[in-house]
């Protein structure tokens, strides 16, 4: 397990709670009235999401990441706007807000294949976007498979523990460039499933702790965090694991991005993503890259380094309704093969959106994916990056 999976969970939660905290009672015409956008008369939850933002709420989540199965659970997130967010807002309500409030929540989920996730987090904009942070600390209990290279048959395990982690960027000046480092301890156990291989043998287990000091540099340019339609956003970070630090393995990994957002036309957009992850000897096997891509299960295609390249069309039928369709590719590659000798593996598929936040730019809808094995369904609040 790798710290991208936590993070993606706490981008869920807040996106998901964005959303649906629209879904409205209907039997009170008043109440229905905050989920109506007064520039165009049409549902938006965005008066009721920053309006009342004063305590937890309860917001149900919905798993369908094929890695773990269906599910489902529930966050009690509070939304901390700024007094100079909330003027700026109510003097130009036309406007869609650039820096999204700061997030604080309690998220817990759980899924078909016995999969649990529990556990706290703090998403924060401060000094006018200048600093960027996201923490916090789960525990997870994932049962997941485990594919060696060139095999088709999965190997079952469950790997348990806790996920802290601490992440933080300074925008440098008044530029679009931001310097950063994170950290992230993830103390586990993973236990293996031999009854395949060796009937009446009891699995095997494993305690370990992983642990990382990482420094990155990241450009953003996008016109919303939450659902870019233009910009760009790039970066590159290195991350040192070792005892220094608190772990066990003694191995570096290294990442770089893009993922670009470009408007063709008035109601078409093109959007790109490049990802390429290499990991150095040393690296358990659960913290290996793999293709992390619509269509494909986690930790399915999985190897020292991989690559992939991705491009999303999208049309808009309206001022709030969107199809789009993506196609992608990508490679996952062991240290000791050549480029050349693995295999592209591709998935594809089509999907929509709604504005269900005008004011905060957030777009929520379904993706339908097919990767090598499977078809997939995705429900997306924000973008699928």
């Amino acid at each position: 397990m790798n710290i991208s999976n936590i993070k993606l969970a706490v981008k869920t939660a807040t996106l998901s709670a964005l959303s649906l905290l629209m879904l409205p009672n209907i039997a009170s015409a008043s109440f229905m009235d905050g989920f109506k956008d007064p520039i165009d008369g049409r549902i938006d939850a965005s008066q009721w999401i920053l309006d009342n933002s004063a305590g937890f709420m309860p917001i149900p989540l919905i798993i369908t990441e094929p890695a773990v199965g269906t599910g489902g659970g529930a966050a009690l997130l509070f939304f901390h706007e700024t007094e100079e967010q909330k003027a700026l807002r109510e003097q130009n309500p036309e406007q869609v807000s650039e820096i999204p409030p700061s997030v604080t929540g309690v998220v817990g989920a759980a899924t078909s294949n016995g999969s649990s996730l529990a556990g706290v987090f703090h998403s924060g904009n401060w000094e006018n976007d200048n600093i960027r942070y996201l923490g916090g600390i789960f525990g997870a209990d994932f049962n997941l498979q485990y594919y060696q290279e060139g095999s088709e048959q999965a190997n079952k395990f469950n790997i348990k523990g806790l996920y802290f982690f601490q992440d933080i960027d300074f925008r440098l000046g008044n530029s679009n460039f931001f310097i950063g480092a994170d950290y992230v301890n993830m103390s586990s156990e993973a236990s293996f499933d031999l009854s395949p291989m060796l009937p009446g043998v009891d699995p095997l287990a494993l305690d370990s702790t992983d642990a990382h000091l990482g420094l990155k540099l990241t450009y953003d340019s996008r016109d919303n965090q939450f659902a870019p339609r233009s910009g760009t956003k790039a970066g590159m970070k290195a991350n040192m694991h070792g005892k220094g630090v608190g772990g066990d393995f003694d191995y570096q990994d290294y990442h770089v991005f893009v993922q670009s957002y470009h408007r063709l036309a008035h109601k078409w957009g093109v959007a790109i993503r490049l990802d390429a992850q290499s990991t150095t000897d040393g690296a358990p096997f659960y913290a290996k890259p793999y293709i992390d891509m619509r269509g494909m299960a986690a930790m399915r295609y999985q190897a020292d380094n991989t690559a992939l390249a991705e491009v999303e069309v999208s049309y808009d039928i309206d001022d709030r309704w969107t199809v789009l369709g993506f196609a992608g590719s990508g490679k996952a590659v062991n240290n000791d093969q050549s480029f050349n000798q693995a295999k592209w593996q591709n998935a594809q598929g089509g999907g929509f959106r709604y504005l269900i936040a005008r004011q905060l730019g957030l777009r929520t809808g379904v993706d339908i994916a097919k990767g090598p094995e499977e078809w997939t369904v995705y429900l997306q609040f924000g973008g699928a990056w």
